[in-house]
């Protein structure tokens, strides 16, 4: 299988110990929380998060695959087509088939970005018209960067 993809997170990801993903579904969108990586980059600090919002979602999945069983073979792909750890829309090559638990919106629209994002113990896959992210301080009273 050769599953062509674009890496969407560029000088960001999930914290790697504990991101604390967060799942919410708001009017047919999926809004995800999860905690930014300090140890890597510069711009953050212990604290800092992200909020990822999925446009218009018809299915997703948020499933306990984590980065062992990844390796192990244990998930519908493996580390060959896909590396493991980072954001990605998936372009070609990988079917919408996703793993259990999955939860439907809505009817499935076939021009919909199929997304996949690996956290530190889960795997999200899903199904939307777009996204978008916003980085937030762990001071409330900052502003988004």
């Amino acid at each position: 299988m050769t599953i062509k993809y674009k890496q969407l997170n560029q000088e960001w990801n999930a914290d790697p110990n504990a991101p604390e993903v967060s799942l919410q579904i708001i009017h047919r969108n999926l809004i995800i929380k999860t905690y930014l990586n300090y140890f890597v980059y510069d711009d953050f600090n212990e604290g800092d998060y992200a909020i990822i919002k999925f446009k218009n979602v018809t299915s997703y999945s948020f499933n306990t695959c984590n980065d062992e069983g990844y390796y192990y073979g244990q998930y519908r792909f493996g580390p060959k087509e896909l590396p493991w750890g980072e954001f990605y829309e998936i372009e070609s090559g990988l079917d919408r088939n996703f793993p259990d638990p999955l939860i439907t919106i809505q009817k499935g629209i076939a021009q919909h970005k199929h997304y996949v994002f690996f956290f530190k113990d889960n795997t999200l896959e899903c199904i939307a018209e777009n996204y978008e992210v916003k980085m937030f301080t762990k001071n409330p009273n900052d502003k988004p960067q």
